[in-house]
């Protein structure tokens, strides 16, 4: 945990959450929820990852990390006490959300039934991981239930590159290990392929988005952004499901696309062989 104590900690959420509009019924009980989630973050290291991927000319303070903390946990928090406690309906809409993003992850590496069914799989098993972890409150939540679903879909589909994970490792890396068993396998062929990986910098920039949709302050424009390029809805779609104009759909995500073009801009520039996210405007 940073130098700060926990008294200062707990002295900064009370100001930066007094500088904002009561935040529910129970303002006590949300302080103290925001209070726990902070100094768990610290501790566990996560404050100081989210900052790394923060641009240098950008750096993140902890008194802005808070206020994150702060409208995550405001903006999500019907969500959250309705997945907590246990409600069907909440639960399913998650995993309906988690197996549409699951199905375009696994259809790089399995094809027909095969595919949906491993992608059923996955989604379960990241719903009952989600269901045992606590939500960090400084993402949106649909990009931490993504990036928990990614991360299995890695797991179960590349091979790992530590060789010492391997409870028999071998000798070379082109023969077999010697010894009774004449079927080893050579390390080459136990090291991940480097384009294995590559599918999912798509998957990995869809998280970003998904967190930079979470923190447009319009809800309506959140819904815009995310049917436009997540569902990939047109602007009749859109429209007819808002119950708005067409062009009131355009202004709508033409405001937020200038809003995400300033969040994205935050995050660091990547290694030059890897793809930024970039946002445009579809013909």
């Amino acid at each position: 945990m940073p130098s700060s104590s926990k008294d200062s900690i707990r002295r900064l959420c009370r100001r930066r959450i007094a500088a904002l509009p009561a935040p529910g019924s129970d303002p006590d009980r949300f302080e103290n929820r925001v209070m726990r989630l902070v100094e768990e973050n610290l501790a566990s290291g996560r404050f100081q990852r989210v900052a790394a991927n923060r641009a240098e000319r950008h750096p993140l303070r902890l008194a802005e990390y808070v206020d994150r903390v702060i409208a995550c946990a405001s903006r999500e928090s019907a969500r959250v006490q309705a997945l907590e406690g246990g409600d069907a309906a909440e639960w399913n809409r998650l995993h309906d959300f988690l197996l549409r993003r699951a199905l375009p992850m696994v259809h790089h590496f399995r094809d027909g039934a095969d595919a949906f069914a491993e992608a059923a799989n996955l989604t379960q098993e990241a719903c009952i991981v989600i269901f045992g972890e606590r939500y960090p409150c400084d993402v949106s939540f649909d990009a931490w239930a993504t990036t928990i679903l990614k991360r299995l879909v890695l797991k179960h589909f590349t091979r790992s590159s530590d060789v010492l994970d391997r409870p028999d490792p071998p000798e070379s890396l082109d023969r077999p290990k010697r010894g009774d068993d004449a079927g080893g396998t050579p390390l080459g062929d136990l090291m991940p392929a480097l384009n294995s990986l590559a599918p999912f910098a798509k998957i990995e920039n869809q998280s970003l988005l998904l967190d930079a949709i979470g923190r447009l302050r319009s809800p309506v424009q959140r819904q815009v952004i995310y049917w436009a390029f997540l569902e990939e809805w047109d602007d009749t779609q859109i429209a007819q499901r808002l119950g708005k104009s067409e062009q009131a759909v355009y202004n709508l995500r033409q405001r937020a696309l200038v809003r995400l073009g300033k969040i994205l801009g935050e995050t660091p520039r990547k290694k030059s062989n890897e793809k930024r996210i970039r946002i445009s405007e579809r013909p």
